[in-house]
């Protein structure tokens, strides 16, 4: 059931990925303390798009469908990053990264460890971590040979791992991240 996903991995590169990932999760509110403006722009500007044009009052179809499709593009951009060989490490940092710095300026420290006990991470995390291990073994390919026809036979190779596992796991993510998006409409905090 999951010998595809077995071949198609690199492990070592799973687990770099997930390194790079939460050292960037460790790294976002530590730039946001310091105020390293620089770092910070992008997650910034990411923050205020969400809180522009994530309105509470939105259909929840809709609701899932941004959340399918922007988490889809941010792990397929991560995942083909992979034919400009050093992006995918810096993908699977800035991602992380970003991650934390929004929820940091939200919520504070207590973001950060929603990050880590929310059930929608733990299907996020795998997701992402595949998508960037996809994107290393196209770097290492498109580094060993300069040769871009055989990256993208090695891209159509993967692609399919991609949208059975990456996809699979963002559409269960936003499926979940819905429902306690529903509940949390129903219970709000303020008890009204």
């Amino acid at each position: 059931m999951l010998e595809d996903l077995f071949q198609a991995l690199d492990w070592p590169y799973f687990f770099l990925s997930a390194l790079l990932f939460m050292i960037g999760i460790y790294a976002g509110p530590h730039a946001a303390e310091k105020e390293i403006t620089l770092l910070l722009k992008y997650p910034r500007w990411m923050l205020r798009l969400m809180l522009r044009y994530f309105k509470p009052g939105y259909p929840i179809p809709v609701i899932f469908l941004l959340i399918f499709l922007l988490n889809n593009l941010s792990l397929f951009s991560s995942f083909v990053s992979g034919f400009l060989v050093i992006f995918p490490p810096l993908a699977a940092f800035l991602t992380g990264f970003n991650v934390a710095v929004i929820m940091f300026e939200m919520m504070g420290w207590r973001g950060i460890w929603q990050i880590l006990v929310n059930p929608v991470a733990w299907l996020e995390f795998p997701a992402s971590w595949i998508s960037f291990s996809l994107g290393f073994r196209l770097a290492e390919t498109q580094l060993a040979r300069f040769h871009l026809p055989e990256t993208l036979v090695l891209f159509r190779e993967l692609w399919p791992v991609y949208l059975k596992y990456v996809g699979g796991l963002l559409l269960l993510a936003a499926a979940l991240e819905t429902l306690l998006i529903v509940i949390t409409r129903r219970f709000p905090e303020n008890g009204e």
